[in-house]
């Protein structure tokens, strides 16, 4: 037997276990007070009590355990669930007070005992009897149903819950699977360029480069990481893309220095919006530019990147948005940070602004990954 079906088990012996004592508890509560109470009450009427709280118990948990979860949600035979609950209702109201009248009648009220009984008001009280206990023997089944509708809906709600994290827990493997080989080739790309030109540079970048995949391909694995680690990955990469600008480009990347390590968040976050400032710089710009900042206050990180591009270019903003890039980091945030985030790309002329916020609370603890 799986794990599963041992859970399963377990839950479904917890539930008899609680819902057989609540029924007994519902049904027979009012016949015991009758029958401490006896002074008032004549001893054969609460044994009819006691024998229709067993019968209305009965009912509850036939349907309950068996009929609900057979005819209506397994078999879908409404029809055969109505006539079975009918046949049995109708049977147990009609033979009850026959048994009574052959072993000395139906009981009476103390008031009434000993006083002779015309066949009205016999009929009149058989057919209270029946009415009485009918109408509560329906309550007992809609009482099962309801139970049984109201556990159905909240194991459907908790197989959603599971494949929404299921489903949000693949989405963001693949998010990072694309991320990653992005970031390799535009790292080799200006590595191999810059061998030609200056190799110690080279040997240094590919050594900067070593220890970025370290960072990628083993701590990035986590859900989340201490935002100094993903600072110093972001300060890092920057140095390395920076290799390939050319001197006219001024290049400004500050990273606050106090201690960030209590805080946590979803590693890579930031590689896709510096990737679109170096990959959207316009290098033949009067004054072209790169600005990145990470920045704090009392409540919220700030990540910012602007850059100088093309103003006659007014698609960007539009392609990032329609592409991995962009539409990515908003897909992220809304999984990891709901509710908890502010983000905004827009053009102005021949600049580029992308801006991010989150809340700090929402970064004070780590990201619990989906099971």
């Amino acid at each position: 037997m799986t794990k599963s079906e041992l859970l399963n088990n377990k839950k479904s012996l917890t539930g008899a276990a609680t819902i057989i004592p609540a029924a007994f508890l519902l049904f027979y509560l009012p016949s015991v007070l009758t029958l401490l109470s006896r002074d008032r009450e004549p001893f054969d009427m609460t044994l009819l009590n006691l024998m229709m709280a067993t019968c209305y118990t009965t009912i509850f948990c036939l349907n309950y355990f068996l009929f609900v979860p057979d005819m209506i949600f397994r078999r879908n035979r409404k029809t055969l669930f109505f006539i079975t609950n009918f046949i049995i209702i109708l049977f147990l109201c009609s033979l009850l007070p026959v048994w009574f009248e052959n072993h000395g009648g139906l009981p009476r009220p103390r008031h009434l005992q000993g006083a002779p009984l015309s066949a009205s008001q016999w009929v009149m009280g058989y057919l209270k009897f029946m009415i009485r206990d009918s109408i509560i023997m329906v309550l007992s089944v809609a009482f099962a149903y309801a139970l049984c509708l109201s556990k159905a809906r909240e194991g459907m709600r908790n197989r959603m819950l599971e494949l929404e994290a299921e489903r949000r827990n693949i989405e963001l493997l693949s998010l990072k699977a694309q991320l990653n080989p992005h970031f390799l080739f535009n790292s080799l790309n200006n590595i191999y360029a810059l061998i030609a030109i200056n190799p110690e540079r080279a040997q240094k970048a590919l050594h900067d480069l070593s220890s970025l995949l370290r960072f990628m391909i083993y701590d990035s694995e986590a859900a989340s990481v201490t935002l100094d680690k993903e600072l110093h990955f972001v300060n890092e990469y920057v140095r390395l893309m920076a290799l390939r600008l050319n001197p006219s480009v001024d290049l400004v990347c500050r990273i606050p220095e106090e201690d960030v390590s209590n805080l946590h968040i979803a590693p890579l976050l930031f590689l896709t919006l510096i990737e679109n400032a170096f990959k959207h710089l316009d290098s033949g710009a009067e004054n072209p530019f790169i600005e990145i900042k990470a920045s704090l206050d009392d409540n919220s990180l700030f990540f910012k990147v602007a850059n100088s591009c093309d103003p006659d270019n007014t698609m960007t903003v539009e392609k990032e948005k329609s592409g991995v890039g962009l539409k990515n980091v908003e897909r992220q945030l809304r999984l990891l940070y709901p509710s908890a985030y502010s983000f905004e790309a827009k053009k102005m002329h021949d600049k580029y602004f992308v801006s991010l916020s989150i809340s700090l609370e929402a970064l004070s603890h780590p990201i619990q990954p989906y099971r």
